[in-house]
């Protein structure tokens, strides 16, 4: 009771300042604090009950928050446990988070605040996870109530001829014997409503219009988007050792590990599917789509190779 008497007149001293201070600015370092104490007590608290009553506070001073009018120039960097990315062309940024539920599943929030000119300002709309409603998840169409729930920590910008599509990259906490990562596609309608889900994914094995890995939970599954070398054979072949010429190509890719079975017997049940680090796929733009390539031998040329050191050699010692 206490803790929800301090929330409101926390809230209620937000809503005094920016009327009192409209039009001079913020200082949003203040409400960024208090939005912090309360991320943290919102994934820290004993029962599920109050992790949601928490999140409720944390979400209706966000809200308040970014409502300011100057708020879009804020980074939000000092939230712990809080993902806030925004696109390179300043029309929106993203802002999600999740809440660890009793039965080890999690369910994801979030924002989008994105300029509208017919009403000449940034606009927020809130994100409603529907993820374990949707029926297709890969091939489903979705919007802000319709969203399948991810924490991003990249957004990627591809522009075509009609509309840029924001290529987002992201985890979720799935269940007590899963996680998930996603490649999620945002577009926006004429009227700025944001519209997730696209069928941009080129030469992919199946239909996608977004890519959900799932895998085990005790694993590490790297999802990253990255400057890469790679192999692409020509189609002619080595006329002494009849081998395939490969040219090596360089290019900004969406590169990710191969996920198979623990072992062959269990089959492709993703709680016992681990990533294998040996074998990589990825995405690269290509005329406005995703363009896949199967076994990638990925090679970043910005990372420094480790120092080459030279061991002495080690003899076998039967006294030893």
């Amino acid at each position: 009771m206490k803790r929800t008497v301090l929330v409101f007149m926390a809230i209620l001293m937000v809503s005094s300042a920016f009327g009192q201070r409209k039009g001079k600015g913020c200082d949003f370092r203040f409400w960024a604090d208090s939005l912090d104490r309360l991320r943290v007590e919102s994934m820290t608290a004993r029962t599920e009950v109050e992790r949601y009553s928490l999140n409720e506070d944390f979400t209706n001073l966000l809200e308040l928050t970014l409502n300011e009018e100057n708020s879009f120039k804020f980074g939000w960097d000092s939230v712990k446990n809080f993902s806030v990315l925004t696109s390179p062309d300043k029309l929106f940024k993203i802002f999600t988070w999740f809440i660890p539920k009793d039965d080890y599943t999690v369910e994801n929030l979030g924002f989008i605040q994105v300029y509208k000119d017919g009403r000449k300002k940034y606009v927020l709309d809130p994100l409603f996870d529907r993820r374990v409603t949707m029926d297709y998840p890969k091939t489903t169409i979705g919007n802000q109530n319709k969203w399948y729930g991810a924490v991003y920590y990249n957004l990627i910008p591809m522009k075509t001829k009609n509309r840029t599509y924001y290529t987002l990259l992201g985890w979720n906490g799935n269940d007590l014997f899963t996680n998930q990562k996603v490649i999620e596609v945002l577009y926006f309608k004429q009227d700025m409503s944001p519209v997730f889900g696209a069928n941009i994914f080129k030469k992919y094995n199946e239909k996608a219009y977004r890519i959900i890995f799932e895998y085990a939970k005790n694993s590490v599954f790297s999802l990253k988007y990255e400057n890469h070398t790679y192999d692409v054979g020509t189609g002619k072949r080595d006329p002494k050792t009849h081998t395939v010429i490969y040219e090596t190509m360089t290019a900004d890719m969406i590169i990710f590990d191969d996920i198979a079975p623990l072992d062959d017997f269990m089959g492709n049940v993703a709680a016992f599917m681990v990533p294998e680090s040996s074998m990589n796929h990825g995405f690269i733009q290509d005329n406005g789509k995703w363009l896949y390539l199967n076994s990638v031998n990925g090679r970043n040329p910005d990372k420094d190779k480790p120092a080459h050191q030279v061991k002495a050699r080690e003899y076998y010692n039967p006294n030893n």
